[in-house]
């Protein structure tokens, strides 16, 4: 109860500092200039603007009479920017409506740009560059995943989302605090800290397991319509079409039995043969003839040895069958007469049914025999006889020696994961959090099966052992054969303490190749949570989705591929020290104990060891020196807590106040250069999107952080360490907006062959990731976000791309075929899938996001008055007729000369990224395209009109097709490259690139420009210019 208390007194008065803290932020004053704008510049704008830009007609939004002079207002500072620009680049006023002299314009523009100049150098004087700013939730994650040696710590979910600035989270003027966050904070860092406490009191000892697939529940599919049980099935021995079964639930654990079928029975009566019923022993059971008879049955077995034996008959079960069969047992002590209810479901097996337990003994020396009989006397309805079984008690209770057994039996699957058939090794279950190595033998299998339509009650003859659709709405399964795969299968591995996993739950481990022939074992490291499973995806499988069934999946290596998982081998945790690095990151060497469920720090001197352990963690937590009186604030506040809770509780609450403090989550700086400690955190956030680790530390502690070539071999150390895939992961997420990969699925209907190809999707982003970082790693040119001759592709993405000759998940630099349109981030599949909606792909979309993204330039936003172009997806106008409509607009006009080039030179492109030579409609065609798609699913839609990828660029300069509006664009590579230098200074530096600045970004593209515009060597100058080294 104290604890609680305290949580809310802290809660409280870190909501007041952060509203103090937010209050100073907010009042910074700036002067400026005067409001008013000089005579010159207003006669200017009044002669040549106001028949366009007024209060009655306002092109682009802009309206003269209404727009004042407020520079300190950054939205107010782009206006005029953007006046500046425009005019500056004779785009405006345009020259059919207003002659203005070239030494007018260069007049004007000198004047406004000096005044947009002055007035930031003068917030700059008092400010700063940069507003200081809070962390963004991600990198709050990766700290305390850093802070605490919790490397897949996930909390970045749990906290509210953040501001963004020109797509980026890390400009400080979007980056606020509210009370919302504060307590959001305090509740995640308290998780954390709790989390790291949170093991056993002694080292776990390694230990080895080995689950068999065939135990595994989530190996089978459910129960229901059994054409669904083709998605699964259970395999006996390395002769792979020996022996399998689509109904077995786990494991074959036959025993020793005799059983006397009733081809070896005595009978008497029209009995007759059937097989309608599929749970039956042998070629066929016998069935009584309604209305004739009578029928008597009897069955004679010789036993192996004397005892009591478990007697069981077989019988199928069914509504129609009698309800009151008598069977008779001979034993050794008497005749016992059984009346059993024949339409009741077999309860062993789904085939034998339990009379009970009798004693057959020997008669003086003969042989052990055992009779039981059937008849039909008095039943009504009809009667089956089958089989009898007898199986001794000894027998029935030894456990069967199963290892060899399972070595060599196996679970096959043939589709992928997907919600809610996720399957894998469920059985086990990690015992603690930590590392482990995971071995897995499986092998590739083919599954070769008949669908049969019939109708009612007949069924095709020349299929005996027909299993029923119960419903017979669908095709009978029929005729099943298993094969060796005919090639390795990749296979996806994660963990998750779910049994139908999340994003949030699940852990990557690794992928492996289930190999075609013999089966292999596959070894991955893997990092689990306490409770973690191993879950499976078998990636090229298809992913049926509603409504689709089995027999709609599409054949692929004429017939069903699937992996066979023989067992899993699983050992750990595999612990190097202990306790564990997160306990001594918060109580160094206190020794510790366990306290009902959770682990607690022991302390002689509470006192002297809060001020020692809180004063490593503020140090390391703050990323500087911490002064006097920031500790002060906080070890007081832990002395209070002392008195009234346990030290451990007390260090937790005072912890989770360090976490939740501004001086904590803001990088804090004074305007102008900034010290050691900041450049080694604003580096850090840069390039690993965390705290400096001890080497950037270190530097900064002794001050030779700025040493010549000091920052530049932090730079490469950076980029070579595992963290600095959080930038490339990050910064192509924020830059390019690939975290919305996901936000839309391919229409079923016009892109049937898309559907739930998750290898596909996560493919794409993983390519654009590979190629950014080797653009940075190799020092390539900037120009290769627009073009290259090569990539990084899997087996998945280059089918995609319609590149031969890769195989398996494994991405592999690839050189393109000439003429290839795939190369460069432009025509990647992932930038092409968030341009697009799924349905149709819009020029206008996939325009605006080459302007802005790639070559810098910022649209001005449509006219509230003028509605968007919907591309017609019944195929009855083509965009390009739509547009030309839209641009007799005059105010619509001269935007859409710059927006619709690279738009329709990525019209070639589908929604997923695909080459297209037609577009698809619903509508309209030349020709009905009508069948079943990659996850079974019916489809109709038509081959429309011929994709016209043809432009004219603004100024001019006509282009047929994508690879020579590339060429156009790679005649001025320092337009792709400075737009590339904006984007990375508003990522390292926090803020965006402002008018005054712009001499800094050509001092750095000068400095690059003998490396071809390098983006190594961009980030090289990036760090040693003022704009990084100055708050």
């Amino acid at each position: 109860m104290a604890f609680v208390i305290g949580k809310q007194i802290l809660k409280f008065r870190l909501k007041w500092q952060s509203f103090l803290l937010l209050l100073s932020l907010s009042t910074f004053a700036f002067t400026g200039l005067s409001a008013k704008l000089p005579e010159k510049l207003e006669l200017f704008f009044e002669n040549h603007c106001m028949d366009c830009h007024d209060d009655e007609i306002t092109e682009g939004g802009l309206d003269f009479l209404s727009l004042t002079w407020q520079p300190e207002d950054s939205y107010n500072e782009s206006i005029w920017v953007k006046i500046h620009d425009r005019i500056k680049s004779k785009e405006m006023p345009p020259p059919k409506k207003s002659k203005v002299q070239d030494f007018e314009r260069e007049e004007l523009t000198q004047a406004l740009g000096k005044m947009i100049l002055e007035a930031k150098e003068s917030a700059y004087v008092q400010n700063g560059r940069s507003v200081s700013r809070r962390i963004n939730r991600f990198e709050y994650e990766n700290v305390l995943r850093d802070l605490l040696h919790d490397p897949y710590l996930k909390i970045a979910g749990q906290l509210p989302l953040d501001g963004e600035v020109h797509g980026f989270a890390k400009v400080g003027t979007a980056l606020d605090v509210s009370h919302v966050q504060v307590d959001a904070y305090l509740d995640v860092a308290e998780f954390a800290l709790r989390r790291a406490l949170d093991f056993p009191e002694k080292k776990p000892s390694p230990t080895t397991k080995r689950v068999y697939a065939r135990e595994q529940s989530r190996m089978r599919t459910p129960g229901g319509n059994l054409a669904w049980a083709r998605y699964s099935l259970a395999l006996d021995g390395l002769e792979i079409n020996d022996k399998y079964s689509f109904r077995k639930l786990g494991l074959d654990r036959e025993v020793k039995s005799v059983v006397v079928d009733d081809t070896d029975a005595e009978r008497v009566g029209p009995w007759r043969k059937s097989n309608v019923r599929s749970n039956h022993k042998g070629k066929h059971y016998l069935a009584t003839t309604k209305n004739k008879g009578p029928h008597e049955i009897t069955w004679k077995a010789v036993l192996p040895k004397p005892g009591t034996y478990e007697v069981r008959v077989s019988f199928g079960g069914g509504a129609d069958l009698s309800k009151t069969a008598p069977y008779t047992v001979h034993h050794a002590k008497g005749v016992t007469q059984l009346i059993i209810d024949q339409s009741v479901k077999p309860t062993i097996d789904n085939l034998w049914f339990p009379l009970g337990r009798f004693s057959f003994d020997k008669k003086e020396s003969g042989p052990i025999r055992a009779r039981i009989s059937l008849s039909d006397k008095g039943t009504e309805g009809f009667l089956i006889a089958d089989a009898v079984q007898f199986v001794h008690v000894d027998d029935l209770e030894k456990k069967r020696n199963l290892p060899t057994y399972l070595e060599d039996s196996s679970t096959a699957i043939f589709v992928g994961a997907y919600s809610p058939f996720y399957y894998g090794f469920d059985n086990y279950k990690a015992p603690v959090r930590g590392n482990y190595r995971i071995r897995i033998k499986a092998k590739s299998v083919i599954r070769q099966t008949d669908y049969v339509d019939w109708e009612g009650d007949k069924k095709p003859r020349f299929y005996p052992n027909l299993v029923l659709d119960a419903t017979r709405r669908f095709p009978t399964p029929v005729n099943d054969r298993i094969f060796p795969g005919k090639r390795s299968e990749p296979v996806k591995v994660y963990s998750s303490t779910l049994y139908e996993p999340n994003s949030q739950s699940m852990l990557p481990i690794g992928t492996f190749e289930a190999p075609a022939g013999e089966p292999k074992i596959s070894e991955l490291n893997a990092f689990m949570e306490k409770g973690g499973m191993v879950k499976l995806d078998c990636m090229r499988l298809p992913s049926p989705m509603v409504p689709a069934m089995p027999h709609t999946i599409q054949k692929t290596d004429d017939g069903y591929p699937g992996v066979a998982f023989h067992w899993m081998e699983v050992e750990g945790p595999l612990i190097e020290k202990w306790p564990p690095a997160s306990y001594r990151a918060l109580f160094g060497d206190l020794p510790f104990e366990k306290s009902t469920n959770h682990i607690v720090a022991l302390s002689e001197n509470p006192s002297e060891d809060a001020a020692r352990v809180l004063t490593g963690f503020m140090e390391r937590a703050y990323r500087r020196p911490v002064t006097e009186k920031e500790f002060d604030r906080f070890y007081q506040y832990a002395q209070v807590l002392l008195k009234e809770t346990s030290f451990t509780e007390a260090m937790i609450a005072t912890f989770s106040a360090v976490l939740a403090s501004p001086e904590f989550l803001f990088q804090c700086s004074q305007p102008g250069k900034l010290d050691d400690f900041a450049l080694a955190e604003r580096l850090s956030f840069f390039l690993g999107e965390s705290m400096p680790d001890e080497t950037l530390s270190k530097l900064a502690r002794t001050g030779k952080l700025r040493d010549a070539g000091n920052l530049k071999k932090q730079v490469d150390r950076l980029i070579d360490k595992p963290e600095f895939n959080r930038f490339v992961r990050e910064f192509l997420n924020s830059w390019l907006k690939l975290d919305e990969i996901n936000d839309t699925d391919p229409d079923r209907e016009l892109y049937p062959e898309y559907a739930g190809d998750w290898w596909l999707v996560s493919s794409m982003v993983k390519e654009s990731q590979l190629f950014f970082a080797d653009l940075i790693v190799n020092n390539r040119s900037a120009s290769g976000l627009i073009d290259s001759d090569y990539t990084f592709l899997d087996e998945r993405l280059a089918r995609h791309y319609g590149v031969d000759g890769l195989q398996g998940p494994v991405f592999k630099r690839t050189k393109l075929p000439q003429q290839s349109p795939y190369g460069g981030i432009l025509t990647q599949a992932s930038v092409l899938k968030v341009t697009a909606n799924g349905t149709v792909t819009s020029p206008v979309l996939r325009g605006v996001y080459v302007l802005e993204r790639l070559l810098g330039y910022h649209p001005s936003p449509p006219p509230p008055s003028v509605p968007a172009v919907e591309p017609d997806i019944r195929g009855a106008k083509t965009i390009r007729e739509l547009l030309a409509k839209h641009r007799q607009d005059p105010s619509c006009a001269s935007c859409h000369a710059k927006i619709d080039p690279p738009g329709f030179a990525l019209e070639s492109f589908d929604v997923m990224g695909r080459w297209r030579d037609n577009y698809r409609s619903l509508g309209e065609g030349s020709k009905r395209i009508a069948g079943l798609g990659r996850s079974g699913n019916e489809f109709v839609h038509y081959i429309g009109t011929k994709v016209d990828s043809s432009g004219r660029m603004y100024k001019g300069e006509a282009f047929d097709g994508i690879n020579e509006f590339k060429k156009l664009l790679l005649q001025n590579k320092e337009v792709i490259a400075r737009n590339l230098v904006h984007q990375l200074i508003v990522y390292a530096t926090g803020a965006p690139v402002a008018f005054s600045d712009r001499d800094e970004v050509t001092a750095i593209l000068n400095q690059t420009k003998s490396s071809d515009y390098g983006v190594r060597s961009i980030i090289y100058a990036i760090v040693e210019s003022p704009l990084f080294l100055r708050k």
